[in-house]
């Protein structure tokens, strides 16, 4: 690709663009040459990048326009979520027109070529002919964004306000939550899935519902297994073919807890062959990482196994992005316990080990991006700290190695210090005095901070470390009085709060990690969301064992997996109600 940029894999003329990365020099030229900035973001996965790629931005009055009037800024979505996240104009491709300092002139997606050459020519004037509104924009833009709230203690009602705002879009008839286009919304998906097995039946009707919807629709690929990025149908019946690491992760993970608890054969299929196809053709066997994404190709998608089997497959981006590789990694060990299936654990293993050892920076944060041939690179972003965590988590919790612990209680350490120093919620990236345009303003997204939330929560009972349950709280109450303004995309706040007010529980299982499977694998099938599981050695010639505590109370050791459940529902019929995880202030 031409210096670096990615364009469509098809004929085109966009790399005739003179694009410049997000950079200093970029900005420095608009305003030394006072010319506005054209800012692309695209990703490869994207069937209308490739599409405006192979039109507008091959249209050769469009070229000589940009080329003349404005300097253009390329940058991929997936490398660079912290731009995205200031600037998307409502989905890829974005088309932002901004003034030289990086403030906002107006923006659009997609622009066929008529609209971007009519486009072009109006903001090139606007500029020229209306400089003391521009200017006036750029002190507006100076002066900073509203912080989240201040509140003290965490709000109970949050898990209630997500029920009734997914009751309320909930797609009866076709399962999902509201009308075409209809994504996945894996954030609610897990919230429902936590919900629904702590006992609020609706909750797991509405996820059993659209999980089955999913597979049996034509979001899922019966052939080649793997679920689609989302349906431009309310009956989930016409896809858009996109195959996505990100969402695999989350939606592997969903099944295999949902199926440790309840049998389902439709979704037992849909598992098994879709972990399959990430194994097959999402992971990078040479260097131990997931593979970002499968470019959408409509046609060969269409097609029957037999003519597939002639054709070439789409598109795999040869990019591994640290956070969608954790999260698969994690998925894969929770499958290996629900499946006895020992590659999946390795290969969780591998994963999460590479991520260590190539994508762990000096700092002890995680790098973003690692592109084949190239060396890993883009440090301070969030969500693969918050999705290292997580995964680590999961995977010591489900496979027993000590070390995945460690890792997950290293990096919580310093991700705290670095994107929360002051004790509030975490920005979703490290603030630098040369932050470019809006990476000036501070974002603290309230997803990553409720997954880094839920991972304190997890590492408090697991090292029996209350102070980090505090520091929970303190993050989730940074929220409470914002939270509702994302409606159901407040799905991962709630399911944090949740986690903070359920009487938590740990099961401590003693023996070996070979010795103590069966262990791991009674406790996810108990669908338990407040359940956490330590794993530790035992003395050699000891049988293995393991002890349950429920809120304060725990019972006796107990020697087979078999008497687990039976404990579990004693000792949670014998303790105290749950009280909610300590706030400031209280």
């Amino acid at each position: 690709m031409a210096d670096g940029f990615r364009f469509s894999p098809r004929p085109n003329r966009a790399a005739e663009i003179p694009w410049l990365p997000w950079c200093p020099e970029a900005f420095a030229l608009a305003r030394s040459s006072d010319r506005p900035i054209l800012l692309s973001l695209s990703a490869v996965w994207c069937h209308w990048c490739h599409v405006m790629d192979e039109t507008s931005y091959s249209d050769p009055e469009v070229i000589a326009a940009i080329a003349r009037d404005f300097v253009p800024i390329r940058v991929d979505n997936d490398e660079r979520p912290d731009i995205n996240a200031r600037y998307n104009m409502g989905g890829w491709p974005t088309t932002a027109f901004l003034a030289p300092d990086g403030s906002i002139l107006t923006g659009a997606t997609y622009l066929p070529p008529p609209a971007m050459r009519q486009a072009l020519a109006r903001i090139a004037h606007y500029y020229v002919e209306h400089r003391d509104k521009v200017e006036e924009l750029m002190r507006e833009a100076s002066r900073g964004s509203e912080e989240p709230g201040t509140a003290t203690a965490i709000d109970a009602s949050a898990p209630d306000f997500v029920v009734e705002k997914a009751r309320a879009s909930y797609d009866e008839r076709n399962g999902g939550f509201g009308d075409a286009p209809k994504f996945p919304q894996c954030d609610l998906l897990e919230f429902l899935l936590d919900d629904g097995l702590a006992g609020r039946s609706e909750s797991l009707a509405m996820l059993i519902r659209t999980l089955r919807a999913m597979a049996g629709g034509g979001t899922y690929d019966r052939i080649e297994g793997g679920f689609f990025r989302y349906s431009t149908t309310a009956d989930w019946s016409v896809p858009h073919f996109e195959k996505m690491a990100e969402d695999h992760g989350a939606l592997l993970r969903i099944l295999a807890r949902l199926l440790a608890y309840e049998n389902d054969p439709a979704l037992q299929s849909a598992l098994a062959q879709s972990t399959a196809y990430v194994r097959t053709t999402l992971y990078d066997e040479e260097r131990g990482v997931f593979l970002g994404s499968q470019d959408a190709d409509e046609r060969y998608f269409s097609l029957g196994a037999t003519e597939r089997a002639r054709r070439e497959k789409p598109y795999v981006d040869p990019t591994s992005y640290t956070a969608w590789s954790a999260s698969l990694a994690g998925a894969f060990a929770q499958i290996a316990v629900v499946t006895a299936e020992d590659e999946l654990a390795e290969i969780a293993r591998r994963v999460l080990d590479t991520l260590e050892n190539r994508m762990c920076g000096s700092d002890g944060l995680m790098l973003r991006v690692w592109r084949f041939g190239e060396e890993p690179r883009v440090g301070g972003m969030l969500a693969d700290q918050s999705a290292t965590i997580a995964a680590s988590l999961d995977a010591y919790e489900a496979l027993g190695d000590e070390r995945f612990f460690q890792r997950a209680d290293r990096v919580a350490r310093a991700t705290l210090a670095a994107f929360a120093a002051d004790g509030g919620a975490a920005a979703d990236r490290i603030a630098s005095p040369e932050d470019l345009g809006r990476l000036a303003l501070r974002d603290r997204p309230l997803a990553e901070n409720a997954s880094l939330a839920r991972s304190l929560l997890r590492i408090a009972e697991i090292a029996d470390r209350p102070e980090d349950a505090e520091r929970a709280g303190a993050i989730l109450a940074t929220f409470a009085g914002s939270y509702r303004n994302a409606g159901l995309f407040a799905a991962s706040y709630a399911r944090a709060t949740a986690l903070a007010q359920r009487m938590r529980a740990k099961l401590t299982v003693r023996g070996s990690i070979a010795e103590t499977r069966a262990w791991r694998r009674a406790a996810l099938s108990l669908g338990a969301p407040e359940l956490s599981i330590a794993t530790e050695e035992s003395a050699p010639n000891d049988a293995p064992s393991a002890t349950l505590c429920v809120g304060t109370l725990c019972g006796a050791p107990m020697s087979e997996p078999s008497a687990l459940a039976a404990a579990y529902r004693a000792l949670r019929e014998r303790a105290p109600h749950a009280t909610p995880t300590n706030s400031p202030g209280e």
